[in-house]
């Protein structure tokens, strides 16, 4: 494990719900100094009230300045000017962002440091700041978010890349679209916190009241439900079974309403990380209903394997990136067929011990991802390179 250095980390907001990047830079900052960099934003600011709400928050952290969140990870909200296309405007954003981390890394005795981003926007920054390597953490095919504007994402990323020392994806698409790149490009698949997840099959875990008294089989998700979830298979498939109890945790991005017109579909709204193994233990089974497009086929679900380390047979969309786990996974592209898979998943739950589920993912720790990807960085100065396409999924 890499120990004794300085990272910077270009990523999502550290207060948003954990992702890969937090289980990496956690780990990581048990034996370096970490200073994430909340995110400065990937588009226009709308006139919404949500907007506002998140510009004002941001204006008051930027006050804050770097936030302790362990002994070995401070957190920073930086502002810049949140219109990227603009001439000029990414040109200063850079200039005046190099100069706001530089002056707190400094003061957190960080005056030497490598670069972690996870975010393509951070390419003209890279310079400015002079960091010993760049890491770029690729987990998402940013040129297909409908939100985002691909050409300038695309263009960004390909800077990004240029400028680092290695590239890390975490899908296969992924790292056949970005080994063209650049030479030391790697697959490292994400991880899981066993640990965590695995308090679901504990006796001690209590399952949460919104779940407890539904009727059985309970159907699961947790996650963002935006663009890339497929909001009319669930209200189909929930529509086949109204005896059956569909739940659904997060932060909803679309329309919902016609999932909030069907009884049996229970849409719980956020719920705190830690309480995911005990609503975890309150399902049957748990769904990947994502759709199928450029944006999906990029995608490696962490859900995936928090479902199985959870003790939960899983049910998905033909995602490229389930496949591996075949022998715990059924798939379904139409509502008929994901009902029939839901079928098979609930049968197979009844027949079998949650330790096959815990078991097909036993390997796939944060750790021993975190570990791989240390061992690359150290590579970068050894002669002796390693395996260059890396760990497979799993």
């Amino acid at each position: 494990m890499m120990h004794g250095q300085n990272i910077i980390c270009f990523a999502n907001d550290w207060d948003a719900d954990p992702t890969s990047k937090h289980q990496v830079m956690k780990i990581l900052a048990r034996t370096n100094r970490v200073l994430w960099v909340n995110s400065i934003g990937l588009r226009r600011p709308g006139a919404s009230a949500g907007d506002a709400s998140r510009i004002l928050q941001k204006v008051k952290k930027f006050m804050q300045g770097p936030v302790s969140v362990t002994p070995n990870l401070h957190v920073v909200t930086p502002l810049v000017i949140p219109f990227h296309d603009i001439k000029g405007v990414p040109t200063f954003n850079a200039w005046f962002l190099a100069r706001y981390i530089r002056y707190h890394a400094g003061r957190l005795g960080m005056s030497d440091f490598q670069i972690w981003t996870f975010m393509p926007t951070m390419a003209s920054v890279i310079s400015y700041l002079k960091p010993q390597k760049v890491i770029y953490y690729c987990v998402d095919e940013w040129s297909a978010f409908s939100f985002l504007n691909a050409r300038l994402m695309e263009e960004m990323e390909a800077d990004v890349i240029r400028q680092s020392d290695l590239v890390i994806t975490s899908a296969e698409t992924l790292y056949e679209s970005k080994r063209a790149l650049h030479p030391k490009t790697y697959l490292v698949s994400h991880g899981v916190d066993s640990e965590h997840f695995g308090k679901a099959t504990a006796a001690e875990t209590a399952v949460p009241s919104e779940v407890a008294g539904l009727p059985h089989p309970v159907i699961g998700f947790w996650g963002l439900i935006h663009e890339w979830i497929d909001i009319e298979l669930i209200a189909e498939v929930a529509a086949q079974r109204p005896g059956w109890s569909f739940v659904l945790i997060g932060k909803s991005g679309v329309d919902c309403s016609v999932l909030r017109r069907l009884p049996n579909v229970h849409l719980l709204g956020v719920r705190p990380y830690d309480s995911l193994p005990a609503f975890a233990k309150g399902f049957t089974v748990g769904i990947m209903p994502f759709r199928i497009n450029r944006l999906t086929d990029n995608v490696n679900p962490i859900k995936l394997r928090e479902y199985l380390a959870a003790g939960l047979p899983v049910v998905s969309t033909p995602l490229r990136e389930a496949r591996a786990y075949q022998h715990v996974v059924r798939f379904g592209s139409t509502a008929t067929e994901f009902t029939a898979a839901l079928d098979e998943a609930v049968g197979f739950r009844r027949e079998q011990d949650s330790r096959v589920f815990l078991d097909a993912v036993a390997d796939e720790t944060w750790v021993a991802k975190v570990t791989y990807i240390s061992a690359l960085i150290e590579a970068l100065n050894s002669s002796t390179p390693l395996q260059e396409r890396g760990q497979q999924s799993a």
